[in-house]
């Protein structure tokens, strides 16, 4: 008899226990986040359109020419953006096009009987005669050295928040490029000799163009990087290559770029 009341009063006391647990369960089920919850949000692909408005230089420039800090280049890209899973990296490359515009105060020439090249200046030209009458010296407009590429970049990128377009970016990569076109315009008096080999067309203006110049390097290698927010951003490159062909008396020119980065999308 004693053991059937005892039964009887633990019944309610067991049910209770078993409620409590079991609302205890629900309550911890409800709070543990699940896998779908610590998922990053998914990358969003972006910046397909890549324009540097670039500033050109070059380092160690050859004796007796000088590179003005106005020399200016501009490149395009279309880029295919490949996030990796749902990290802040992606890999991304694609097709480009580039021009160098290299403002300088010395012609580019080709030694008669060589491949080598030397650079003739402009002052000394035009002005034949300074050492004598410095009353009558001759200005010129501009003389620049300009290429024109096709491009082939590859570059890893790292966004802050991938899942955002706002955000904090960096970019490191490699490029290989071809010189399709090179030429060098001129603009300032008449420096060409007559038949008689005088100067007497001075006070002429000239308007010169010069395709194919000489000793081009045709393939060009190039690391580069890349740093900004949202739309805009500031690029740095420096060429694994130099600008001209070994051998010829202007081996150690080596291009590099500093420019503004406008990813519009």
């Amino acid at each position: 008899m004693a053991w059937f009341v005892c039964a009887a009063l633990a019944l309610p006391a067991q049910s209770q226990i078993t409620e409590t647990l079991e609302k205890l369960g629900k309550k911890k089920t409800s709070e543990t986040p699940t896998d779908e919850d610590n998922k990053k949000p998914k990358p969003k692909k972006q910046d397909f359109l890549l324009l540097n408005f670039n500033w050109n230089g070059w380092m160690n420039q050859p004796n007796g020419m000088d590179v003005s800090p106005f020399s200016r280049g501009f490149d395009v890209a279309l880029m295919s953006d490949h996030p990796l899973g749902r990290s802040n990296f992606s890999l991304a490359w694609g097709l480009g096009i580039a021009t160098e515009n290299i403002f300088t105060n010395a012609f580019l020439r080709r030694n008669q009987g060589s491949d080598s090249v030397f650079w003739d200046d402009i002052n000394a030209r035009i002005n034949p005669d300074s050492a004598l009458n410095t009353a009558n010296l001759r200005d010129w407009g501009k003389y620049k050295l300009g290429t024109v590429l096709i491009e082939l970049p590859l570059e890893v990128r790292f966004r802050l928040k991938p899942s955002k377009r706002g955000t904090f970016k960096m970019a490191a990569g490699f490029k290989i490029g071809y010189v399709m076109d090179s030429k060098d315009k001129y603009v300032g008096p008449d420096y060409r000799y007559d038949s008689q080999g005088n100067q007497s067309m001075l006070n002429q203006e000239l308007r010169q163009k010069t395709f194919a110049l000489p000793g081009i390097n045709r393939f060009r290698y190039a690391v580069y990087g890349r740093m900004g927010w949202g739309r805009w951003g500031f690029t740095f490159q420096y060429g694994l290559q130099p600008f001209f062909q070994s051998g010829i008396g202007a081996d150690d020119v080596v291009p590099f770029q500093v420019g503004l980065t406008l990813l519009p999308f």
